[in-house]
Protein backbone atom coordinates (compact mmCIF):
# COMPACT_ATOMS: atom_id res chain seq x y z
CA UNK A 1 0.00 0.00 0.00
CA UNK A 2 1.40 3.03 -0.69
CA UNK A 3 1.42 6.00 1.22
CA UNK A 4 0.91 9.56 0.55
CA UNK A 5 1.88 12.97 2.00
CA UNK A 6 -1.46 14.99 1.26
CA UNK A 7 -1.72 18.48 1.00
CA UNK A 8 -3.96 21.26 2.17
CA UNK A 9 -4.30 25.43 1.98
CA UNK A 10 -3.21 27.44 5.01
CA UNK A 11 -5.59 30.38 3.82
CA UNK A 12 -8.80 30.31 1.55
CA UNK A 13 -7.76 31.29 -1.97
CA UNK A 14 -10.25 34.31 -3.51
CA UNK A 15 -12.20 32.99 -6.45
CA UNK A 16 -10.67 33.91 -9.74
CA UNK A 17 -11.61 33.36 -12.96
CA UNK A 18 -10.01 30.54 -15.03
CA UNK A 19 -6.77 31.23 -16.49
CA UNK A 20 -3.88 29.82 -17.68
CA UNK A 21 -1.52 29.27 -14.29
CA UNK A 22 1.74 31.03 -14.20
CA UNK A 23 4.20 28.38 -12.44
CA UNK A 24 6.81 30.68 -11.40
CA UNK A 25 7.89 29.02 -7.65
CA UNK A 26 8.15 26.19 -5.65
CA UNK A 27 4.60 25.84 -4.54
CA UNK A 28 2.38 26.98 -8.20
CA UNK A 29 4.23 23.46 -9.83
CA UNK A 30 2.79 22.18 -6.62
CA UNK A 31 -0.73 23.29 -6.95
CA UNK A 32 -0.52 22.51 -10.60
CA UNK A 33 0.67 18.83 -10.14
CA UNK A 34 -2.38 17.97 -7.45
CA UNK A 35 -4.69 19.85 -9.92
CA UNK A 36 -3.62 17.13 -12.08
CA UNK A 37 -3.57 14.31 -9.63
CA UNK A 38 -7.23 14.99 -8.70
CA UNK A 39 -8.65 15.26 -12.39
CA UNK A 40 -6.95 11.72 -12.81
CA UNK A 41 -8.44 10.61 -9.35
CA UNK A 42 -11.80 11.70 -10.79
CA UNK A 43 -11.33 9.85 -13.91
CA UNK A 44 -9.53 6.33 -12.38
CA UNK A 45 -12.85 4.37 -12.33
CA UNK A 46 -14.26 5.70 -15.41
CA UNK A 47 -12.17 6.28 -17.80
CA UNK A 48 -8.28 4.46 -17.29
CA UNK A 49 -7.19 6.05 -20.11
CA UNK A 50 -8.00 9.77 -19.11
CA UNK A 51 -7.00 9.35 -15.29
CA UNK A 52 -3.59 7.95 -16.71
CA UNK A 53 -3.15 11.22 -18.70
CA UNK A 54 -3.73 13.21 -16.52
CA UNK A 55 -1.36 11.68 -13.78
CA UNK A 56 1.06 11.82 -16.20
CA UNK A 57 0.23 15.31 -16.83
CA UNK A 58 1.35 15.77 -12.90
CA UNK A 59 4.49 13.70 -12.94
CA UNK A 60 5.81 16.12 -16.30
CA UNK A 61 4.81 19.28 -13.72
CA UNK A 62 6.27 17.64 -10.82
CA UNK A 63 9.53 16.89 -12.86
CA UNK A 64 9.48 20.73 -14.28
CA UNK A 65 9.57 22.20 -11.17
CA UNK A 66 12.48 19.89 -9.83
CA UNK A 67 14.30 21.30 -12.85
CA UNK A 68 14.39 24.48 -11.48
CA UNK A 69 14.28 23.57 -7.74
CA UNK A 70 16.24 20.41 -7.40
CA UNK A 71 16.59 20.55 -3.64
CA UNK A 72 12.74 20.74 -2.98
CA UNK A 73 11.91 17.81 -1.05
CA UNK A 74 7.92 17.75 -1.89
CA UNK A 75 8.20 17.56 -5.91
CA UNK A 76 10.56 14.96 -5.73
CA UNK A 77 8.67 12.96 -3.38
CA UNK A 78 5.14 13.46 -5.29
CA UNK A 79 6.49 12.89 -8.50
CA UNK A 80 8.11 9.41 -7.25
CA UNK A 81 5.18 8.66 -5.17
CA UNK A 82 3.01 9.23 -9.10
CA UNK A 83 4.99 6.90 -10.46
CA UNK A 84 4.80 4.63 -8.12
CA UNK A 85 0.77 4.79 -7.92
CA UNK A 86 0.88 4.43 -12.16
CA UNK A 87 3.44 1.29 -11.90
CA UNK A 88 1.01 -0.64 -9.18
CA UNK A 89 -2.59 0.06 -9.59
CA UNK A 90 -4.48 -2.89 -10.95
CA UNK A 91 -6.43 0.23 -13.27
CA UNK A 92 -3.64 2.20 -14.25
CA UNK A 93 -1.23 -0.74 -15.08
CA UNK A 94 -3.24 -2.04 -18.22
CA UNK A 95 -2.52 1.77 -19.72
CA UNK A 96 1.16 1.87 -19.07
CA UNK A 97 2.92 2.55 -22.40
CA UNK A 98 6.11 1.05 -21.20
CA UNK A 99 6.29 -2.48 -19.39
CA UNK A 100 5.72 -2.72 -15.52
CA UNK A 101 9.40 -3.58 -14.88
CA UNK A 102 10.44 -0.64 -16.88
CA UNK A 103 7.50 1.68 -14.65
CA UNK A 104 8.73 0.36 -11.47
CA UNK A 105 12.59 1.26 -12.66
CA UNK A 106 11.90 4.61 -12.73
CA UNK A 107 9.91 5.27 -9.90
CA UNK A 108 13.06 3.83 -8.32
CA UNK A 109 15.19 6.59 -9.28
CA UNK A 110 13.34 9.29 -8.26
CA UNK A 111 12.63 7.64 -5.00
CA UNK A 112 16.36 7.27 -4.72
CA UNK A 113 16.56 11.14 -5.65
CA UNK A 114 13.46 11.80 -3.07
CA UNK A 115 15.49 9.63 -0.18
CA UNK A 116 18.94 11.96 -1.22
CA UNK A 117 16.82 15.09 -0.67
CA UNK A 118 15.04 13.81 3.03
CA UNK A 119 16.95 10.07 3.67
CA UNK A 120 15.21 10.11 7.29
CA UNK A 121 11.58 10.49 5.79
CA UNK A 122 9.61 7.49 6.65
CA UNK A 123 6.86 7.70 3.76
CA UNK A 124 9.62 8.17 1.54
CA UNK A 125 11.56 5.42 2.93
CA UNK A 126 8.04 3.23 3.00
CA UNK A 127 7.45 3.65 -0.67
CA UNK A 128 10.82 2.82 -1.98
CA UNK A 129 11.06 -0.36 -0.22
CA UNK A 130 7.36 -0.88 -1.62
CA UNK A 131 8.90 0.25 -5.16
CA UNK A 132 12.10 -2.55 -4.40
CA UNK A 133 9.89 -5.47 -3.41
CA UNK A 134 7.79 -5.02 -6.59
CA UNK A 135 11.08 -4.88 -8.67
CA UNK A 136 12.04 -8.31 -7.09
CA UNK A 137 9.00 -10.05 -7.19
CA UNK A 138 9.10 -9.12 -11.23
CA UNK A 139 12.46 -10.17 -11.56
CA UNK A 140 12.82 -13.11 -8.80
CA UNK A 141 11.08 -16.04 -11.77
CA UNK A 142 13.21 -14.42 -14.60
CA UNK A 143 16.73 -15.98 -14.01
CA UNK A 144 17.67 -12.80 -11.62
CA UNK A 145 17.00 -14.20 -8.52
CA UNK A 146 20.23 -13.02 -7.41
CA UNK A 147 19.86 -9.71 -7.67
CA UNK A 148 16.22 -10.12 -6.34
CA UNK A 149 17.74 -11.01 -3.09
CA UNK A 150 19.42 -7.74 -2.85
CA UNK A 151 16.34 -5.91 -3.69
CA UNK A 152 14.60 -7.69 -1.15
CA UNK A 153 17.38 -7.54 1.53
CA UNK A 154 17.62 -3.54 0.60
CA UNK A 155 13.97 -3.05 0.65
CA UNK A 156 13.91 -4.90 4.22
CA UNK A 157 16.91 -2.44 5.99
CA UNK A 158 14.60 0.31 4.73
CA UNK A 159 11.24 -1.00 6.19
CA UNK A 160 13.36 -1.76 9.13
CA UNK A 161 14.73 2.47 9.75
CA UNK A 162 11.18 3.55 8.62
CA UNK A 163 9.20 1.33 11.22
CA UNK A 164 12.18 2.75 13.96
CA UNK A 165 11.56 6.34 13.02
CA UNK A 166 7.70 5.90 12.68
CA UNK A 167 7.88 4.37 16.42
CA UNK A 168 9.88 7.09 17.70
CA UNK A 169 7.53 9.39 16.07
CA UNK A 170 4.53 7.55 17.61
CA UNK A 171 6.05 7.61 21.10
CA UNK A 172 6.98 11.91 20.56
CA UNK A 173 3.00 12.20 20.31
CA UNK A 174 1.98 10.44 23.41
CA UNK A 175 4.38 12.00 25.33
CA UNK A 176 2.73 15.53 23.64
CA UNK A 177 -1.04 14.45 24.22
CA UNK A 178 0.25 13.25 28.16
CA UNK A 179 1.53 16.71 28.58
CA UNK A 180 -1.08 18.38 26.75
CA UNK A 181 -3.28 16.72 28.99
CA UNK A 182 -1.66 17.61 31.93
CA UNK A 183 -1.48 21.56 31.19
CA UNK A 184 -5.76 21.47 30.91
CA UNK A 185 -5.49 19.71 33.99
CA UNK A 186 -3.54 22.41 36.00
CA UNK A 187 -5.53 25.29 34.35
CA UNK A 188 -8.11 27.38 36.44
CA UNK A 189 -11.61 27.37 35.28
CA UNK A 190 -11.11 31.13 34.60
CA UNK A 191 -8.49 30.35 32.13
CA UNK A 192 -10.07 27.56 30.32
CA UNK A 193 -13.15 30.18 29.62
CA UNK A 194 -10.57 32.80 28.81
CA UNK A 195 -9.14 30.34 26.01
CA UNK A 196 -11.60 29.86 23.99
CA UNK A 197 -12.43 33.74 23.51
CA UNK A 198 -9.50 33.83 20.93
CA UNK A 199 -9.84 32.48 17.58
CA UNK A 200 -7.33 32.61 14.29
CA UNK A 201 -7.64 35.59 12.21
CA UNK A 202 -9.58 34.98 9.46
CA UNK A 203 -8.10 34.70 5.58
CA UNK A 204 -9.01 37.62 4.22
CA UNK A 205 -10.62 37.32 0.17
CA UNK A 206 -7.24 38.82 -1.13
CA UNK A 207 -5.11 35.49 -0.07
CA UNK A 208 -2.84 34.15 -2.31
CA UNK A 209 -2.67 30.20 -2.23
CA UNK A 210 -0.26 28.25 0.17
CA UNK A 211 1.16 25.02 0.36
CA UNK A 212 2.11 23.12 3.39
CA UNK A 213 3.09 19.80 4.07
CA UNK A 214 0.35 18.24 6.56
CA UNK A 215 2.25 15.07 7.99
CA UNK A 216 -0.55 12.75 9.07
CA UNK A 217 0.03 11.43 13.14
CA UNK A 218 1.78 8.16 13.48
CA UNK A 219 -0.77 5.59 14.90
CA UNK A 220 -0.54 1.97 15.28
CA UNK A 221 -2.24 1.15 12.34
CA UNK A 222 0.89 2.68 10.81
CA UNK A 223 3.00 0.83 12.50
CA UNK A 224 1.09 -2.16 11.84
CA UNK A 225 1.33 -1.61 7.97
CA UNK A 226 4.65 -0.91 7.99
CA UNK A 227 5.79 -4.11 10.46
CA UNK A 228 3.05 -6.40 7.93
CA UNK A 229 5.22 -4.76 4.72
CA UNK A 230 8.80 -5.86 6.06
CA UNK A 231 7.19 -9.18 6.65
CA UNK A 232 5.90 -9.53 3.15
CA UNK A 233 9.50 -8.72 1.95
CA UNK A 234 10.43 -11.38 4.62
CA UNK A 235 8.27 -13.79 3.39
CA UNK A 236 9.27 -13.44 -0.62
CA UNK A 237 12.87 -12.97 0.23
CA UNK A 238 12.62 -16.86 2.07
CA UNK A 239 10.38 -17.56 -1.34
CA UNK A 240 13.03 -16.98 -3.29
CA UNK A 241 15.89 -18.83 -1.67
CA UNK A 242 13.44 -21.85 -1.15
CA UNK A 243 13.35 -21.29 -5.23
CA UNK A 244 17.24 -20.48 -5.66
CA UNK A 245 19.37 -22.16 -2.81
CA UNK A 246 22.14 -21.98 -4.96
CA UNK A 247 21.95 -18.02 -4.85
CA UNK A 248 23.08 -17.45 -0.92
CA UNK A 249 24.85 -19.64 1.55
CA UNK A 250 22.49 -21.16 3.91
CA UNK A 251 23.57 -18.79 6.81
CA UNK A 252 21.70 -16.00 4.88
CA UNK A 253 18.53 -17.81 6.60
CA UNK A 254 20.17 -16.59 10.21
CA UNK A 255 20.09 -12.83 8.92
CA UNK A 256 16.16 -13.55 8.23
CA UNK A 257 15.76 -15.06 11.49
CA UNK A 258 17.06 -12.16 13.27
CA UNK A 259 14.94 -9.48 11.58
CA UNK A 260 11.97 -11.59 12.33
CA UNK A 261 13.13 -12.16 15.83
CA UNK A 262 12.39 -8.32 16.74
CA UNK A 263 9.88 -8.14 14.42
CA UNK A 264 7.85 -10.57 16.02
CA UNK A 265 7.71 -8.83 19.75
CA UNK A 266 6.30 -6.01 18.28
CA UNK A 267 3.74 -7.39 15.80
CA UNK A 268 2.96 -9.56 19.17
CA UNK A 269 2.19 -5.96 21.04
CA UNK A 270 0.64 -4.50 18.37
CA UNK A 271 -2.41 -7.69 18.05
CA UNK A 272 -2.41 -7.65 21.83
CA UNK A 273 -3.06 -3.61 21.39
CA UNK A 274 -5.52 -4.00 17.99
CA UNK A 275 -7.43 -6.90 18.01
CA UNK A 276 -9.22 -5.53 14.85
CA UNK A 277 -6.50 -6.13 13.07
CA UNK A 278 -5.03 -9.04 15.10
CA UNK A 279 -6.48 -12.18 12.25
CA UNK A 280 -4.42 -9.96 9.77
CA UNK A 281 -1.39 -10.17 11.55
CA UNK A 282 -2.11 -14.09 12.48
CA UNK A 283 -2.32 -14.33 8.78
CA UNK A 284 1.23 -12.78 7.38
CA UNK A 285 2.95 -14.26 10.00
CA UNK A 286 1.54 -17.87 9.12
CA UNK A 287 2.75 -17.26 5.83
CA UNK A 288 5.99 -16.06 6.58
CA UNK A 289 6.73 -18.87 8.98
CA UNK A 290 6.13 -21.29 6.06
CA UNK A 291 8.67 -19.99 3.95
CA UNK A 292 11.18 -19.34 6.68
CA UNK A 293 10.47 -22.99 7.38
CA UNK A 294 10.69 -24.14 3.81
CA UNK A 295 13.84 -22.58 3.23
CA UNK A 296 15.16 -24.49 5.99
CA UNK A 297 14.37 -27.61 4.78
CA UNK A 298 15.48 -27.40 1.34
CA UNK A 299 18.76 -25.81 2.72
CA UNK A 300 18.82 -28.49 5.19
CA UNK A 301 18.57 -27.12 8.17
CA UNK A 302 15.87 -28.86 9.74
CA UNK A 303 13.92 -32.37 8.78
CA UNK A 304 10.89 -32.75 7.13
CA UNK A 305 9.09 -33.62 10.91
CA UNK A 306 10.17 -30.10 11.98
CA UNK A 307 9.37 -28.41 9.25
CA UNK A 308 5.28 -30.03 9.40
CA UNK A 309 5.45 -29.26 13.01
CA UNK A 310 6.31 -25.62 12.89
CA UNK A 311 4.03 -25.08 9.94
CA UNK A 312 1.21 -26.53 11.27
CA UNK A 313 1.14 -24.77 14.59
CA UNK A 314 1.79 -21.22 12.41
CA UNK A 315 -1.57 -22.16 11.13
CA UNK A 316 -3.33 -23.33 14.35
CA UNK A 317 -2.76 -20.00 15.76
CA UNK A 318 -6.53 -18.90 17.69
CA UNK A 319 -6.45 -15.53 16.09
CA UNK A 320 -5.89 -17.16 12.18
CA UNK A 321 -9.65 -17.88 12.71
CA UNK A 322 -9.00 -20.50 10.12
CA UNK A 323 -12.29 -22.04 9.61
CA UNK A 324 -14.34 -18.98 9.00
CA UNK A 325 -11.55 -17.19 6.25
CA UNK A 326 -11.65 -18.11 2.74
CA UNK A 327 -8.37 -16.18 2.86
CA UNK A 328 -6.55 -18.24 5.77
CA UNK A 329 -8.00 -21.93 4.38
CA UNK A 330 -6.69 -21.23 0.98
CA UNK A 331 -3.15 -19.63 2.44
CA UNK A 332 -3.32 -23.03 4.26
CA UNK A 333 -3.45 -24.70 1.59
CA UNK A 334 -0.27 -23.12 -0.62
CA UNK A 335 1.58 -23.93 2.73
CA UNK A 336 0.51 -27.54 2.47
CA UNK A 337 0.80 -27.52 -0.77
CA UNK A 338 4.37 -26.23 -0.94
CA UNK A 339 5.75 -29.00 1.95
CA UNK A 340 4.53 -31.63 -0.67
CA UNK A 341 6.60 -29.65 -3.28
CA UNK A 342 9.57 -29.27 -0.88
CA UNK A 343 9.42 -33.14 0.04
CA UNK A 344 8.97 -34.59 -3.60
CA UNK A 345 12.05 -31.80 -5.36
CA UNK A 346 14.29 -33.37 -2.51
CA UNK A 347 13.47 -36.63 -0.30
CA UNK A 348 11.07 -38.42 -2.87
CA UNK A 349 12.19 -42.11 -1.70
CA UNK A 350 11.64 -41.59 1.54
CA UNK A 351 8.48 -43.52 2.36
CA UNK A 352 7.30 -41.53 5.94
CA UNK A 353 7.87 -38.24 4.34
CA UNK A 354 5.87 -39.40 1.81
CA UNK A 355 3.06 -40.10 4.04
CA UNK A 356 3.20 -36.66 5.24
CA UNK A 357 2.71 -35.36 2.21
CA UNK A 358 0.06 -37.35 1.11
CA UNK A 359 -1.97 -35.85 4.24
CA UNK A 360 -0.46 -32.59 3.37
CA UNK A 361 -2.33 -32.67 -0.27
CA UNK A 362 -5.47 -34.61 1.01
CA UNK A 363 -5.82 -31.46 3.88
CA UNK A 364 -4.96 -28.99 1.12
CA UNK A 365 -8.09 -30.07 -0.66
CA UNK A 366 -10.50 -30.02 2.07
CA UNK A 367 -9.32 -26.47 2.70
CA UNK A 368 -9.88 -25.35 -0.69
CA UNK A 369 -13.44 -26.99 -0.68
CA UNK A 370 -14.01 -25.00 2.32
CA UNK A 371 -12.99 -22.16 1.36
CA UNK A 372 -15.21 -22.31 -1.47
CA UNK A 373 -18.20 -22.54 0.20
CA UNK A 374 -17.74 -19.51 2.66
CA UNK A 375 -20.26 -17.06 2.14
CA UNK A 376 -18.55 -13.93 0.31
CA UNK A 377 -15.87 -15.34 -1.28
CA UNK A 378 -15.82 -13.51 -4.41
CA UNK A 379 -15.77 -15.35 -7.39
CA UNK A 380 -12.19 -15.15 -8.67
CA UNK A 381 -11.38 -16.24 -5.45
CA UNK A 382 -13.69 -19.53 -5.84
CA UNK A 383 -11.89 -19.88 -9.36
CA UNK A 384 -8.73 -19.75 -7.86
CA UNK A 385 -9.51 -22.82 -5.31
CA UNK A 386 -10.45 -25.11 -8.21
CA UNK A 387 -7.53 -24.53 -9.84
CA UNK A 388 -5.17 -25.35 -6.59
CA UNK A 389 -7.36 -28.37 -6.54
CA UNK A 390 -6.75 -28.99 -9.78
CA UNK A 391 -2.60 -28.81 -8.92
CA UNK A 392 -3.46 -30.65 -5.41
CA UNK A 393 -5.11 -33.67 -7.52
CA UNK A 394 -2.87 -34.28 -9.85
CA UNK A 395 0.02 -34.00 -7.11
CA UNK A 396 -1.22 -36.78 -5.33
CA UNK A 397 -1.68 -38.61 -8.92
CA UNK A 398 2.43 -37.98 -9.47
CA UNK A 399 3.18 -39.85 -5.83
CA UNK A 400 1.68 -43.03 -7.31
CA UNK A 401 4.76 -42.51 -9.98
CA UNK A 402 8.31 -43.56 -9.61
CA UNK A 403 10.26 -42.67 -7.22
CA UNK A 404 7.41 -42.45 -4.96
CA UNK A 405 5.15 -45.22 -5.83
CA UNK A 406 2.83 -44.33 -3.35
CA UNK A 407 0.39 -47.11 -2.91
CA UNK A 408 -2.59 -44.53 -1.80
CA UNK A 409 -1.85 -42.90 -4.78
CA UNK A 410 -1.69 -46.15 -7.32
CA UNK A 411 -5.05 -47.45 -6.64
CA UNK A 412 -6.62 -43.93 -6.95
CA UNK A 413 -4.79 -42.91 -9.83
CA UNK A 414 -8.09 -42.70 -12.14
CA UNK A 415 -10.19 -40.98 -9.99
CA UNK A 416 -7.25 -38.61 -9.07
CA UNK A 417 -7.19 -37.36 -12.73
CA UNK A 418 -10.89 -37.24 -13.17
CA UNK A 419 -11.05 -34.40 -10.08
CA UNK A 420 -7.60 -32.83 -11.84
CA UNK A 421 -9.65 -32.50 -14.97
CA UNK A 422 -13.04 -31.27 -13.57
CA UNK A 423 -11.00 -28.48 -10.95
CA UNK A 424 -9.16 -27.02 -13.89
CA UNK A 425 -12.24 -27.38 -16.02
CA UNK A 426 -14.11 -25.25 -13.55
CA UNK A 427 -11.89 -22.90 -13.04
CA UNK A 428 -11.16 -22.08 -16.09
CA UNK A 429 -15.10 -21.32 -16.32
CA UNK A 430 -15.20 -19.04 -13.25
CA UNK A 431 -11.76 -17.28 -13.88
CA UNK A 432 -11.92 -13.39 -14.83
CA UNK A 433 -8.41 -13.60 -15.09
CA UNK A 434 -7.16 -14.49 -19.05
CA UNK A 435 -3.76 -16.05 -17.97
CA UNK A 436 -5.19 -18.12 -15.14
CA UNK A 437 -8.00 -18.75 -17.55
CA UNK A 438 -6.02 -20.25 -20.31
CA UNK A 439 -3.50 -21.83 -18.31
CA UNK A 440 -6.45 -23.51 -16.29
CA UNK A 441 -7.90 -24.93 -19.84
CA UNK A 442 -4.56 -26.03 -20.64
CA UNK A 443 -3.82 -28.09 -17.38
CA UNK A 444 -7.01 -30.31 -17.85
CA UNK A 445 -6.40 -31.20 -21.26
CA UNK A 446 -3.04 -32.45 -19.94
CA UNK A 447 -4.87 -34.33 -16.90
CA UNK A 448 -7.40 -35.49 -19.73
CA UNK A 449 -4.75 -36.95 -21.46
CA UNK A 450 -3.03 -38.34 -18.89
CA UNK A 451 -6.08 -40.77 -18.52
CA UNK A 452 -4.95 -42.40 -21.80
CA UNK A 453 -2.12 -43.61 -22.61
CA UNK A 454 0.03 -39.98 -23.14
CA UNK A 455 2.25 -40.69 -26.12
CA UNK A 456 4.37 -38.23 -27.65
CA UNK A 457 1.68 -37.93 -30.71
CA UNK A 458 -1.23 -37.16 -27.96
CA UNK A 459 1.32 -34.45 -26.10
CA UNK A 460 1.83 -33.25 -29.94
CA UNK A 461 -1.52 -32.80 -30.40
CA UNK A 462 -2.09 -31.18 -26.87
CA UNK A 463 0.83 -28.53 -27.77
CA UNK A 464 -0.04 -27.83 -31.77
CA UNK A 465 -4.13 -27.62 -31.01
CA UNK A 466 -3.38 -24.80 -28.04
CA UNK A 467 -5.46 -21.51 -29.10
CA UNK A 468 -2.07 -19.89 -27.45
CA UNK A 469 0.30 -21.53 -29.76
CA UNK A 470 2.51 -24.21 -29.47
CA UNK A 471 5.67 -22.31 -27.53
CA UNK A 472 3.36 -20.88 -25.14
CA UNK A 473 1.84 -24.38 -24.53
CA UNK A 474 5.18 -26.11 -23.93
CA UNK A 475 6.42 -23.15 -21.68
CA UNK A 476 3.38 -24.25 -19.55
CA UNK A 477 4.33 -28.58 -20.06
CA UNK A 478 7.89 -27.04 -18.68
CA UNK A 479 6.14 -25.18 -15.77
CA UNK A 480 3.95 -28.55 -14.46
CA UNK A 481 6.73 -30.72 -14.52
CA UNK A 482 9.20 -28.05 -12.59
CA UNK A 483 6.78 -27.69 -10.25
CA UNK A 484 7.40 -30.27 -7.20
CA UNK A 485 5.61 -33.21 -7.92
CA UNK A 486 2.42 -31.47 -10.28
CA UNK A 487 3.52 -34.03 -13.01
CA UNK A 488 5.67 -36.86 -14.01
CA UNK A 489 8.40 -37.43 -16.52
CA UNK A 490 7.32 -37.65 -19.70
CA UNK A 491 9.05 -36.77 -23.48
CA UNK A 492 8.79 -33.17 -24.48
CA UNK A 493 8.83 -32.55 -28.25
CA UNK A 494 11.56 -29.80 -29.20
Amino acid sequence: MTKQRPKAFLKQAKPKQKKEQKLENADDYQAAGVDFEEAAGKWRAGDAAKSMRFFRRAIDVYGEGLQKFPDNFDLAYNKARVQLEIATHPVLVEKLEEPVLEALQIALESHRYALRLDPDDANTLFNTSQVLAGIAESIANDEYPQQALQLLEEAIGLQSKCLDIQEAQYSESLEMERMAEEETRQETPSEAVDATRYEPEAATPESDEQWATVVEPVTQDTLIDTALAQLSALTTFSDVLSSNPECAPASTLSGVEKHWSGLERKLGVLSTNNPERSQEIALNRAKFVSALLEAGFRFGQIDGDSYKKGRDSAFAAENLQLESSAEALIANARSLMAFSSAIADTKPNDQHLSTLRWNSLTAGISNLNAASKIQGTDQQEIASTHLLRGDASLSLYTMGTPPTSHQSAIAQATQLLKNAEVYYRNASKLSQDREEKDVAAFRSQVASGLQGQLSTEVVDAILAGNPRGREWAMEQLEDMMGEGGLLPAFPLLS
